[in-house]
């Protein structure tokens, strides 16, 4: 049975106006969150700063850069994907490069996968997601947790859950 971004975001989950100073600061308070909620391990943080170094996740959409940074299970109790819009934005390293370049990200998914073999179709949607730069504008500027979820949630019934085509709806 496929997971759907739908099934993984809650407002709970959202945090807005996000203050950090780093990205290592951001993957901390992100985590942080789905450790609260019973959803990770504390040790998670650790698995994903470390996986960030190896295989940096930020990447160039338009008009603002996203991270997706995520770990391998071992320390998941339940899937959740958790999101930090941030007041100002943070560098982490360009995915598909050495760390060599860098990108200062505004929105951040932490995704967390509990089942190993679900984690490349979660990740295929998220990025068909984010390809909305009108939608990624509109959740940089959400004032409030709830009203992020609805704009997710508005481009993803746009889209269709595995919809291929790019329509933007903001």
């Amino acid at each position: 049975m496929q997971t759907y971004l739908s099934d993984l975001l809650t407002s709970e989950h959202i945090l807005v106006n996000l203050e950090v100073k780093d990205s290592r600061e951001a993957i901390d308070k992100i985590t942080g969150v789905l450790v609260n909620t019973g959803h990770v391990s504390p040790e998670f943080a650790e698995d994903v700063w470390k996986r960030e170094q190896t295989f940096p996740t930020g990447l160039p959409t338009q008009p603002l850069a996203v991270a997706l940074p995520h770990a391998d299970p071992d320390h998941i109790n339940r899937s959740a994907i958790c999101i930090g819009i941030l007041n100002s934005p943070v560098r982490f390293a360009q995915m598909g490069t050495d760390n060599s370049e860098t990108l200062d990200v505004h929105v951040i998914f932490l995704l967390a996968i509990k089942e190993r073999e679900k984690q490349v179709g979660v990740i295929q949607q998220l990025v068909t997601l984010i390809q909305s730069g009108s939608m990624i504008e509109a959740l940089a500027k959400a004032k409030e947790p709830t009203e992020a979820l609805s704009i997710i949630q508005k481009t993803l019934v746009y889209k269709g859950q595995n919809a291929e085509d790019q329509v933007e709806c903001y």
